[in-house]
């Protein structure tokens, strides 16, 4: 169950050109977060019967720094949620987006939420944990890390989400920007600029291909691979179905292979 959990965990990242993903939603919407300190953070207990998943463990999501588990089970999201709601405790919030149920709860200077959707003949979901202590400062540094993030694109570009993570010395940073020009314009823009980083632009995928890959996406797109010393990235970029243009970059860094 730990590997569908991780293949679906992939697959639903690449179909970031719509949406951050319910959990980022529903904590993007409280106050902020403050980074990470010297502060012991709570730690959401996992009902017995509903399996843990490790996600890489601290992120930060659009500025905000959370500590997340995905959890597996065969009970049903009804059950499941009971079993969460006796353990978080009260008082409680609910609200549901679409077919996932978000479970949230303040816990202090903390916040935690529980999402939860159907999986087959049970329940998948994640469990986070977001400070929100320091709102202003962390807002400011978000707004700047996105204005460094956008002069790489073309004017006019928004930034939809944005997702780091790290793992010893490897970082991994997920990027989903949305602009309104050909994505042809778009394809070179960027491999003008991973060029001017340093990347090498080791292949690229037919729309053919992309289309198995991702078939929730649009039929008309194109996957580029990029590498250096130290890093490597895949860009998704294609048409949405409102008619702008997507770009994902998934870019993984790892200092040690320079070594």
């Amino acid at each position: 169950m730990t590997t569908e959990f991780n293949t679906d965990v992939a697959v639903r990242k690449r179909r970031e050109g719509h949406a951050a993903g319910a959990l980022l939603v529903a904590v993007l919407l409280l106050p902020g977060a403050a980074a990470l300190a010297d502060v012991a953070w709570p730690t959401v207990t996992i009902p017995q019967g509903i399996e843990a998943v490790d996600t890489g463990g601290e992120l930060l999501a659009n500025g905000m720094p959370l500590r997340m588990r995905g959890i597996l089970s065969p009970k049903t999201p009804a059950q499941v949620a009971a079993l969460f709601r006796d353990s978080l405790g009260q008082p409680l919030v609910e609200n549901t987006l679409g077919a996932r149920l978000v479970l949230g709860r303040a816990l202090g200077e903390f916040y935690a939420t529980v999402e939860l959707e159907p999986f087959r003949a049970g329940t998948r979901g994640v469990v986070a944990v977001t400070r929100l202590s320091a709102a202003g400062g962390q807002r400011s540094a978000a707004k700047q890390a996105e204005q460094r993030i956008l002069s790489r694109f073309p004017s006019g570009s928004r930034l939809v989400s944005r997702t780091n993570s790290t793992a010893g010395q490897r970082h991994a940073e997920y990027l989903a920007v949305r602009n309104s020009l050909g994505m042809a314009f778009n394809v070179e823009h960027l491999k003008r600029m991973f060029d001017a980083e340093g990347y090498t632009l080791e292949r690229g995928a037919a729309p053919s291909r992309l289309e198995h890959a991702a078939s929730t996406q649009p039929s008309h797109g194109t996957t580029l691979f990029f590498k250096r010393r130290d890093a490597e990235v895949v860009a998704v970029i294609y048409r949405d179905h409102g008619g702008d243009t997507d770009i994902v970059l998934n870019t993984v860094t790892a200092p040690e292979q320079t070594k």
